[in-house]
């Protein structure tokens, strides 16, 4: 995604799907991949914040006790991802720059 968004070059870090499996890393609500970026950022997980739109990855970023995790609420799920340990709801991401 984000190759053909052309934006590749603007992160740092990329644990996905290819780089957990090599790194036999579990999945969400598991929060290895989260924990591994931050590592590689070298920035402890209590300072770095998760943006999750799904129940799993907000839980995810709450078992890593992530500094701040955010819900982007994309199919109507406002008070399910608050449940699953979302900080904020978002509808979207542009909402955090107000």
């Amino acid at each position: 995604m984000l190759k053909a968004a052309g934006i590749e070059d603007l992160f740092e870090v990329r644990i996905d799907g290819i780089v957990a499996a090599e790194r036999h890393l579990r999945g969400k609500p598991a929060p290895d991949p989260f924990l591994a970026a931050a590592a590689e950022l070298k920035v402890p997980a209590a300072e770095a914040a998760v943006f999750e739109d799904a129940l799993a990855g907000v839980e995810a970023g709450r078992a890593g006790d992530f500094g701040y995790v955010v819900g982007v609420d994309r199919v109507g799920q406002r008070q399910a991802l608050l449940d699953h340990g979302a900080d904020v709801v978002v509808d979207d991401l542009g909402e955090l720059l107000r």
